[in-house]
C-alpha cells in the first residue's frame, strides 16, 4: 500500500500456524476462548461469611448474600451475553466472507480472521499503529494551552488533541505556512480552527452544515485582525467545490491547502475523502488554482455506518464507495454479501466503545475483533487516499485518556513527512515550538489569552455551569 504500516503480527502468526505441521490454532492465539474483562471465575467465587462487614446479623447476613448472589448471577447473564453476541456475529460473518483456498478450517475464529484480512488487504493491527502524539508535549500542550481559557477538564480532554493535530498540519506543510489554508470539515465551535490561525498564521476555511450559535463560536472571541482568518461557509460535504474553494483562496491569497476533519462520524469521514478526491482531480485538471498539499483525518464511529444520528444506514453508500478495491466480492452477489459482511463489522466495532464503560461485560476477544474490524475498513480508505494524493499512513494522533477515537488517517505527496510520526521525547521540532511560543506571545501581549467556555450551557462532565453568567468553572457539578 505504500503507507509504512508495519505488518499485522496477528495476521502473521496465522500465516506461521497455517504453515506449521499440527495445523492446530494456539489457546493463546486470537481465536483462544472468549476471555472477559469481568472474569467469570471470580463472579462465581463464594463469598465466606467471615468477609462480610462485623456486626451484622445472621439476618442482615443472609440478605447481603442474597443481594451479593443475586449480582454474581446478573454479571454472569451479562457476561454471557456477550459471549453469545461474538460467536452469533462471527457466525454470520463467517457465512459473508470469501473462503481463499488452503487447507485450513476457515470456520475456526483464526481461519475467519485470515479471510477477513485477505478479503479486505488488512495488513496492520490497530496496537502495532505508531504513537504521533506531536513532539515535546509539556513544553507543547504548555504553549497552545496558554491562549485558550476553558474549563480545565475540557481543555484536558481536547487540548492534546488540537496539539497533535496542529504539528500534523505543520509538518505537511514542511513548516512553511506562507500562502497556506486549512480546509476544516465539520469544524464544528472552531476551537482547534482558531488555533491553527492565532498560532500558525493559516486561514482556516470551516465547511459545516450548520454553525453553533455565535457566542459559541471561538472565531467569534477573536481580535478584528485575527477573525478574518476564519471563513465560514454552511454547506454539505458532498456539495462544496471548486468554486467555493476558489473563491475563497482567491480573495485570501491563499495558493496551498491542507484537507482537515476532526472526528467526522461513520461515513463523514468517506464523505471527506471523496470531497479531498474531487478537488484534487479539479487541480489536476487545471479546473483550479489551489493545490490540495495533504489531508489530516481523525476518524471517528465506525459503528454508526451501519446507523447514523438520524437513524439512517449509510452502508451501502460506504460499500459504494469502495466496492472496486474488493474483487474477493465481485460477481452477481458480491454487492449484497460486501453490505452484510460491513454491517456486521459496523455494528461489532461498537464493542471497543462499549470496552471503556463503567459495568461492561465485553469480552477481550469482542475487543479484538472491533480493532480488527476497523483495521479492515481503515485499509480501503488508505488505499484510496494513496490514490488521491500518493502515500498514505495511518497513526494513533492522541492518548486513550483522550478520546478512544485515536485513529488518525494523513496522506500527501511521497515520501511522507518524518514529522507527522512526532510523540514527545523521541522527537524535537524547535522551529513548531517557536512558531507557538513566538505567537502565543504576542496574542497574550496584545489582547491576552480568548474565551472559548461554553457561555450559556452546563455540564456535569466537564465540571461547568455557564447557564447564568461566566462564573468560576465547579467541582462536582450534578444534572
Amino acid at each position: 500500500m505504500g503507507n509504512g504500516i508495519q505488518h499485522c503480527v496477528c495476521c502473521d502468526g496465522l500465516r506461521a500456524w497455517m504453515n506449521s505441521s499440527s495445523g492446530q490454532p494456539s489457546a493463546s492465539g486470537i481465536g483462544a476462548e472468549a476471555r472477559s474483562h469481568h472474569d467469570l471465575a471470580a463472579v462465581e467465587e463464594a463469598r465466606p461469611s467471615d468477609l462480610l462487614p462485623e456486626g451484622l446479623s445472621k439476618n442482615q447476613q443472609k440478605k447481603l448474600l442474597a443481594r451479593q448472589a443475586r449480582q454474581d448471577r446478573k454479571g454472569q447473564k451479562k457476561v454471557q451475553k456477550q459471549s453469545d453476541a461474538l460467536a452469533i456475529a462471527l457466525g454470520r460473518l463467517g457465512e459473508m466472507l470469501p473462503a481463499p483456498p488452503g487447507a485450513f478450517d476457515a470456520t475456526q475464529p483464526e481461519g475467519l480472521r485470515l479471510r477477513l484480512c485477505a478479503a479486505f488487504g488488512a495488513r496492520a493491527c490497530y496496537r502495532s499503529l505508531p504513537l504521533a502524539f506531536g513532539p515535546q508535549l509539556d513544553d507543547g500542550l504548555a504553549a497552545v494551552g496558554s491562549v485558550l481559557v476553558r474549563p480545565e477538564k475540557y481543555g484536558a480532554k481536547f487540548l492534546p488533541q488540537e496539539y497533535s493535530l496542529l504539528h500534523k498540519l505543520w509538518a505537511v506543510l514542511g513548516g512553511d505556512c506562507a500562502g497556506a489554508g486549512v480546509l476544516d470539515i465539520g469544524a464544528g465551535n472552531a476551537n482547534c480552527a482558531v488555533l491553527a490561525a492565532m498560532l500558525l498564521g493559516l486561514t482556516v476555511i470551516c465547511v459545516e452544515r450548520e454553525s453553533p450559535r455565535e457566542e459559541l463560536r471561538a472565531e467569534m472571541q477573536l481580535p478584528l485582525h485575527l477573525r478574518s482568518r476564519i471563513i465560514r461557509l454552511e454547506a454539505d460535504i458532498e456539495d462544496f467545490g471548486r468554486a467555493q474553494l476558489q473563491e475563497v483562496a482567491s480573495a485570501h491569497g491563499l495558493s496551498r491547502m491542507v484537507f482537515v476533519a476532526k472526528h467526522p462520524c461513520g461515513v463523514g469521514v468517506d464523505r471527506s475523502i471523496e470531497c479531498a478526491a474531487r478537488l484534487q482531480a479539479d487541480q489536476r485538471a487545471g479546473a483550479t488554482s489551489v493545490t490540495i498539499v495533504g489531508a489530516v483525518i481523525a476518524t471517528c464511529c465506525t459503528n454508526k455506518l451501519c446507523l447514523d444520528d438520524n437513524q439512517v444506514s449509510r452502508v451501502f453508500e460506504f460499500c459504494n464507495f469502495y466496492s472496486q478495491d474488493l474483487p474477493a466480492f465481485a460477481g452477481d452477489l458480491g454487492m449484497a454479501q460486501l453490505e452484510r459482511t460491513v454491517e456486521i463489522m459496523s455494528r461489532c466495532s461498537a464493542w471497543r466503545t462499549a470496552a471503556g464503560s463503567n459495568g461492561n461485560a465485553i469480552h477481550t476477544d469482542q475487543l479484538e475483533w472491533a480493532e480488527l474490524f476497523e483495521d479492515a475498513l481503515q485499509t480501503l480508505r488508505l488505499r484510496r487516499l494513496d490514490r488521491i494524493f500518493g502515500a498514505s499512513t495511518e497513526v494513533r494522533f492522541a492518548p486513550s485518556s483522550c478520546t478512544l477515537q485515536d485513529r488518525c488517517l494523513i496522506a500527501g505527496p511521497p515520501p511522507l513527512p518524518t514529522g507527522i510520526f512526532a510523540h514527545d521525547g523521541a522527537s524535537s521540532d524547535p522551529a513548531f515550538l517557536a512558531q507557538l511560543r513566538q505567537s502565543a506571545g504576542r496574542l497574550l501581549a496584545d489582547t491576552g489569552a480568548i474565551d472559548c467556555r461554553p457561555k450559556g450551557l452546563k455540564s456535569a462532565k466537564y465540571g461547568f455551569d455557564y447557564t447564568n453568567g461566566m462564573g468560576d468553572d465547579l467541582e462536582g457539578l450534578s444534572d
